[in-house]
């Protein structure tokens, strides 16, 4: 039995690899790779509820931290994306910007910009995840979000929002109004 007094149950298994998996009493190469691919399956099809490919506009924060939701909850560092947007609102790519500590990314506004430019976004959202689990912005996230904003409006690419995944939560910068 796992030890969940450290606080990772489940999501530690998640985290760990073949190779760690086999170093728990009982779980030889077989079970180690069929929990890999229990845990990949179900992240999976937690996803494809949320299909971009079937949505005509991603700009609802529902829509987008569902996307991302099982891809970035579980992460033991904080990762940052910028998902870039056309003038109607529809998908056109993503790109990891940074991977962090557990606790803070590093964020350059000009290579935002740069990924941006290249795939002709006209908006941009950005979307983090707090390795914590609580999706409450830092003081941190509340500055880099006005800079890239502001940087944003010079170029005439409109940052629509900045979304913060917890551990199945989320905070829309946008509905806080803190943008």
């Amino acid at each position: 039995m796992l030890n969940q007094s450290n606080g990772q149950g489940v999501i530690g298994l998640i985290n760990l690899s073949v190779k760690e998996l086999m170093n728990i009493k009982g779980i030889g190469i077989a079970k180690a790779v069929q929990i890999k691919s229990i845990s990949e399956l179900s992240r999976r099809i937690a996803k494809s509820h949320f299909s971009i490919s079937n949505k005509k506009e991603f700009v609802s924060p529902e829509i987008i931290a569902g996307y991302y939701m099982e891809d970035m909850r579980h992460l033991s560092t904080e990762h940052l994306m910028v998902i870039m947007l056309n003038t109607k609102y529809r998908f056109i790519g993503d790109y990891q910007l940074s991977k962090g500590t557990v606790n803070s990314s590093l964020a350059s506004p000009r290579e935002i910009f740069i990924k941006a430019l290249k795939s002709e976004a006209v908006y941009i959202v950005l979307i983090h995840n707090h390795p914590s689990g609580d999706p409450t912005p830092s003081r941190e996230d509340l500055i880099i979000t006005k800079r890239i904003k502001d940087a944003g409006n010079i170029i005439g690419i409109s940052l629509i929002d900045h979304i913060i995944i917890g551990d199945n939560n989320y905070i829309s910068l946008k509905q806080q109004n803190l943008f």
